[in-house]
């Protein structure tokens, strides 16, 4: 399974990476910084999962889970944030899954 990380943060984004790289069947094929980056991502990299912090710089991961939705060929959405007041909010997005950071292989 192809995944994007999207988070501002670039050791939360290392961190993740790392994980996933230990994960067997699962790859990271593009990393974002923000919601227009990770955009242009998926349409060049077409992941299944998009790994999405919530608060970020400009517009925010519930924003743009809201435009993954939208998309003929939507890639699954697992929030991985440090804050849970969002959660409610996230599924309301179509998201599939909402981590609450650190996250931890086990």
């Amino acid at each position: 399974m192809d995944i994007l990380i999207v988070d501002d943060e670039t050791l939360a984004r290392q961190r993740l990476l790392r994980m996933v790289e230990k994960i067997d069947g699962f790859c990271v094929v593009a990393e974002a910084d923000n919601a227009e980056d990770a955009l242009a991502a998926i349409t060049r990299n077409d992941p299944d999962i998009v790994l999405l912090d919530i608060r970020m710089p400009g517009r925010d991961g519930l924003s743009l889970a809201q435009d993954i939705a939208e998309l003929e060929d939507a890639p699954a959405v697992i929030f991985c944030t440090a804050f849970d007041q969002y959660a409610l909010d996230a599924f309301g997005t179509n998201a599939v899954g909402y981590l609450l950071k650190p996250v931890r292989l086990n």
